[in-house]
């Protein structure tokens, strides 16, 4: 049986305006096509993990965006949770997609269609990345997109990984429609130029230890999410938010001078795309962007 998931792509106009970046590590030059569609019919399979059954596994595969990806992913259903420990290989950097996706996030999306944002999958190096997380939920299918910032409410359509369930996974694999909406490509450069935006100025930056390639990554990340706040009106409608962002940023600027605690750097931009994304949806649900639901 499988989750057929039928994702109906919502559209918002989001653009930014550009600031001085830091150094930065290396980015792809490759292009990847997008499919350019109004609605993406995708199967995928979602698991209800049961309790008290102990761990179990899920494997992870690339989309046709990033076909040699791959990963694995040990569940168990926890009190009231579920704990994933995932692990990834052959993650090539966001930004082969455009210049505003900095980030890759992981989803869960549940039976009903609703999308939940796990967390920041961030590679390293050798392309491989780390991460354990909770969900709330017990029953879901698993997504990663590329996408701007780590604080998006909805997954982007660039989904370049998808779970696949193994001849050995302990679960129910549910026969359930699901819709969720995915947020179109484009969606952040209707109104700026790629070569515009903060993170376009991203070079390769060989020899930075992975504290400091994090920190770089929240930066440029904070310093898109505070634009693209302001180009959405949050300037006008959620002054406070974004002025709260923008000291965050500065904050994180200053300590990433100092060079001393890149983690506290990390930590205190992440602050700022909180703030800025929480001033974007005032913003938008002033302007009854559908996007801010």
């Amino acid at each position: 049986m499988r989750l057929t998931a039928i994702f109906v792509l919502a559209a918002t106009a989001l653009f930014a305006q550009d600031a001085p970046p830091p150094p930065a590590p290396a980015t792809s030059g490759h292009s990847v096509p997008i499919f350019h569609v109004t609605v993406v019919e995708r199967t995928l399979k979602a698991v209800n993990y049961q309790r008290r059954a102990g761990p179990t596994h899920i494997d992870m595969k690339g989309t046709v965006l990033l076909p040699k990806a791959e990963g694995d992913v040990t569940v168990e259903v926890k009190s009231g949770y579920t704990e994933l420990n995932a692990s990834f290989r052959h993650v090539e950097p966001p930004t082969q997609f455009g210049t505003e996706y900095l980030s890759y996030v992981v989803w869960a999306i549940t039976p009903d269609g609703r999308a939940v944002n796990l967390g920041e999958m961030i590679p390293d190096g050798s392309n491989k990345a780390k991460m354990r997380v909770t969900c709330p939920y017990s029953t879901f299918g698993l997504l990663v997109t590329a996408e701007p910032y780590l604080s998006v409410p909805y997954p982007s359509d660039v989904v370049v990984m998808e779970n696949v369930v193994r001849p050995d996974t302990i679960g129910r694999v549910e026969d359930i429609e699901a819709r969720a909406e995915l947020l179109p490509r484009g969606q952040y450069t209707l109104h700026i130029k790629p070569k515009d935006l903060p993170s376009a100025g991203m070079k390769q930056n060989l020899g930075v230890s992975m504290p400091e390639y994090e920190a770089i990554l929240a930066l440029y990340e904070a310093r898109n999410a505070v634009q693209i706040a302001r180009a959405d009106g949050a300037d006008r409608f959620a002054a406070d938010s974004l002025a709260k962002a923008q000291q965050y940023l500065s904050d994180a600027e200053a300590q990433y001078s100092r060079k001393t605690d890149f983690d506290n750097v990390t930590t205190i931009a992440h602050r700022a795309v909180q703030a800025a994304s929480d001033a974007r949806v005032i913003a938008l649900r002033h302007n009854g962007n559908s996007a801010a639901r």
